[in-house]
């Protein structure tokens, strides 16, 4: 009897796990997140370039940029969501020139506070005045401040993974 009843016990055990891994699952990925409309190409390419000119405004005037990588419709993969093939995004990468570098921890505290502002959050910043990453909390457009020994400074900002016309297409 006492045989039985461990047995019992067990398998309700067994039954409870299984249950909630089916309700975890349900919860985590009702819909394939990838599958989504999103925004097209095109209005990814325009914001990369609004945001580039709007955190211009948090260093100092006289910072030239030039632009040194530009993808308007790079591969998406490999994207971090595991969503599927297909999806692009848009970037863009500036060397800033044309300001002190003894003053790189300044321009970095700017970016940050100008992010804070205005709906970025920071997702890493470490090393402190070196690396700066940060997410739009409303849109996931990101934007990185990167600095070198040199005192160099490059802007990276890019879009999140987005179906070229918006509307999700089925795997090739």
């Amino acid at each position: 009897m006492v045989l039985v009843s461990r047995l019992g016990r067990r398998a309700k055990v067994v039954r409870l796990v299984v249950f909630a891994g089916v309700l975890m699952t349900g919860a985590c990925g009702g819909k394939d997140v990838g599958m989504q409309p999103t925004i097209t190409i095109d209005e990814a390419n325009r914001r990369v370039e609004q945001y580039s000119t709007q955190v211009r405004e948090a260093l100092p005037a006289e910072a030239v940029y030039e632009l040194s990588a530009y993808e308007d419709r790079g591969d998406c993969s490999d994207p971090t969501d595991r969503g599927p093939k297909n999806r692009v995004v848009a970037s863009r990468t500036y060397q800033i020139q044309g300001l002190p570098a003894a003053n790189v921890p300044s321009y970095f505290g700017a970016v940050r506070t100008w992010w804070q502002d205005h709906g970025f959050r920071i997702l890493d910043d470490n090393p402190p005045n070196e690396f700066l990453w940060g997410e739009n909390t409303a849109d996931g457009f990101q934007m990185t401040l990167k600095s070198n020994f040199k005192g160099e400074l490059f802007l990276i900002v890019s879009s999140p993974c987005v179906w070229p016309g918006g509307t999700p297409e089925p795997p090739t």
